[in-house]
């Protein structure tokens, strides 16, 4: 299957085929119609007996006014007058189908050699060269521990990451950390309260022993949250009155009283190595982090907010609720928003003079596309560390940020950013103000950035019943799930998740009577089990939270994908314990194939091609789903074949032992861009 040397799939060849044969029926019939009103659907047949793949043509009968088994059975001829080698057989079937039977023995033969031949490039593309993207996700908010919730949006980024890079396009990974905002400010007054003795945490005011510092944070967090829903007692006014006295000094600074600016950066700081330490364990990186408060330090939102108002696109009302505030008007109704309102008006400064999330999200879009250099606005870019996986992590700095004096090293301020789309992995609740953020930029004349900005939206993580109920939470309402809450401490926090998750894995060795795992094995099942639940669910589906459901080894799982991975490369280190040597080259197929055989191999064949369509389409789910069925079919071989070990025939010896190397390549190849690293042995 080749076109000008070049290898296609059967999709590809098929395709080609029936468009010449296409070209061949009008020119034949004498049809003043143009091709593409004939479309070409070609579908993996509905029954074995009709063949390999059918093309349906009752759409060829509307547009033709003929009976579409005649136009079937004209089709048929064509094909037949032109043998294909790779083609066995061809019918017409009613009520107006081709179907077309392949050579199974040559076409498998092509499909093993191109895999082996392109070995771990099986896939690739470059169909993305010379475009840049900026994939922004995890994004959390560095007051205190990364809960499960956290988890789907970096597993979804971190995958639609690898995706993109896959296709050749220069990705880059942003993780965006709100270090000014309110949640910030909260652990701050909590800290401030703890300091004057006013404030008592549960589980004690100091960081116990072996307690990680953002896990400390969350106790905080939780207390102050409590302090503030008392908001009649005298220390809730004093929390209230001090969480605005905090926003104002991280945002405009202050020059008398407590250092809050340096207290929320040193604060957000550890709890950000902290994330990335949690992050590293699920095998997601990134490339550089940007910073609310070096947005704020740049003067990037001082100069965007001055050019909303320079182009008439913001109102400040002196009347009713939004007196004093800068707001942009946006549509008519209502529109649910994070922060409580339920105005379509988008308020983008408040009344104290702070900027909302909105705002400087806006700011923040503009510098990924470069943007910024027209506002004459450029930051600093310096190292951050060196990463698991090797990558070297950056982070942004503002011009005016002291620590700039002590570093040695530093990027090309147009490294980062200035990219030709944006992808913001955001739940769904944030949809409204997504649009806000890229209508802004279309009102300000930026159409073009505004057309490449795709949110990508996802439900939440949920806790099931069981698991719920685990955590202490009432489940006598009967509800199949129950909502997470950071400030009521009802929450897994990740790194409970894949600590429990190792301890699983280890349990169920202990139950099969098997050799304990060894802790990097267990940390890689349990990651790929975590990872592969985040993102197997459609994205616009709720997730609840089942731990028994995450770890399960078998059915659509990520241990059971991992397992398949290493039951094939077993087969493998088998042969050649025995003494096998693999022919340097696949002579041929054999003529007659399993169906398990023929099934597994149109899979593989499939690979490139889906991987293109799921990073064209931003969906992690489908690479999921192809990545199962791929293990799913690779079992079905090896249950439905004579051991390879126990084959007589050499020639089907050499066959199968290259289907598995295939797979195998296949497998490792997917497996990598879902981001689980393949276990050879487990």
């Amino acid at each position: 299957m080749t076109d000008d040397a070049t290898p296609q799939d059967i999709f590809a060849y098929l395709t080609g085929l029936l468009q010449q044969t296409r070209a061949t029926f009008i020119e034949q019939e004498q049809l003043d119609i143009d091709a593409a009103q004939l479309p070409i659907d070609i579908r993996p047949s509905a029954q074995a007996s009709f063949g390999d793949y059918s093309i349906p043509l009752m759409a060829w009968s509307g547009k033709l006014k003929r009976p579409p088994l005649k136009i079937a059975e004209t089709v048929q001829a064509i094909l037949l007058a032109h043998p294909q080698p790779e083609i066995q057989e061809v019918t017409a079937t009613r009520p107006g189908y081709v179907n077309i039977r392949m050579s199974r023995a040559r076409t498998g033969q092509e499909i093993i050699e191109r895999i082996i031949e392109q070995g771990p490039d099986y896939g690739q593309s470059t169909v993305g060269a010379n475009v840049k993207v900026i994939v922004e996700h995890t994004n959390i908010n560095s007051n205190k521990a990364a809960h499960v919730g956290h988890l789907r949006n970096s597993c979804i980024g971190d995958t639609v990451v690898r995706m993109l890079r896959s296709q050749g396009y220069h990705v880059e990974a942003d993780n965006y950390i709100d270090d000014s905002g309110v949640q910030v400010a909260d652990v701050v007054v909590g800290f401030t309260l703890l300091e004057e003795g006013l404030m008592n945490v549960p589980g004690g005011n100091d960081q116990l022993p072996g307690e990680s510092f953002d896990y400390f944070c969350s106790r905080v967090y939780v207390c102050v949250c409590k302090v503030y829903d008392d908001k009649e007692s005298e220390l809730g006014k004093r929390a209230a009155q001090l969480r605005k006295e905090v926003l104002q000094a991280i945002e405009h600074g202050n020059e008398v009283g407590p250092n809050y600016p340096q207290v929320a950066a040193d604060l957000s700081h550890r709890i950000v190595q902290a994330h990335l330490k949690t992050m590293a364990r699920l095998n997601i990186s990134y490339d550089v982090l940007t910073w609310e408060s070096a947005i704020l330090g740049a003067d990037l939102w001082k100069h965007t907010f001055a050019l909303l108002k320079k182009s008439g696109l913001l109102e400040n009302p002196q009347t009713g609720p939004s007196a004093g505030c800068w707001i942009l008007p946006f549509g008519d109704g209502d529109a649910q928003t994070s922060e409580g309102d339920r105005s379509s008006d988008k308020i983008l400064v408040r009344s104290d003079g702070t900027a909302t999330y909105t705002a400087k999200d806006i700011a923040y879009q503009m510098w990924k596309f470069g943007l910024a250099d027209t506002l004459g606005v450029e930051f600093h870019f310096v190292p951050w560390g060196i990463q698991h996986d090797g990558r070297k992590l950056w982070t942004m700095r503002a011009p005016n940020d002291k620590r700039l004096q002590k570093i040695q090293e530093e990027a090309p301020a147009n490294r980062f950013g200035h990219a030709q789309r944006v992808i913001n992995v955001i739940d769904v609740r944030q949809s409204y103000l997504q649009q806000v953020v890229y209508e802004s930029l279309r009102r300000l004349g930026y159409a073009g950035q505004a057309d490449n900005s795709k949110h990508l939206a996802y439900e939440v993580v949920t806790l099931s019943a069981p698991t719920a109920a685990s955590l202490g939470i009432d489940t006598s309402d009967g509800h199949e799930y129950y909502a997470m809450s950071g400030r009521k401490g009802i929450e897994i926090k990740a790194d409970e998740l894949i600590d429990a998750a190792m301890a699983r894995m280890q349990e169920a060795r202990k139950q099969d009577n098997r050799a304990d795992l060894s802790d990097d094995t267990a940390a890689i099942l349990a990651a790929s089990a975590i990872r592969y639940f985040m993102i197997r669910f459609n994205l616009q589906q709720i997730i609840a939270l089942d731990i028994d459901e995450v770890l399960r080894p078998n059915g659509d799982t990520g241990v059971y994908l991992q397992y398949a991975y290493a039951r094939a490369n077993s087969i493998l280190r088998r042969l050649d314990d025995a003494g096998y040597v693999i022919p340097e080259k696949l002579d041929a197929v054999p003529e007659q194939l399993e169906q398990s055989e023929w099934d597994l191999l149109r899979h593989i064949d499939l690979y490139p091609r889906r991987l293109a369509e799921v990073a064209e389409q931003l969906s992690p789910p489908m690479l999921a789903t192809y990545t199962y069925d791929l293990a799913a079919y690779f079992s079905g071989f090896y249950e439905h074949t004579t051991p390879i070990l126990k084959e007589e025939n050499e020639h089907v010896k050499a066959f199968r032992a290259y289907l598995v190397k295939a797979t195998v390549q296949t497998m490792n190849n997917a497996l990598r861009v879902l981001g689980l690293e393949p276990l050879e042995r487990i």
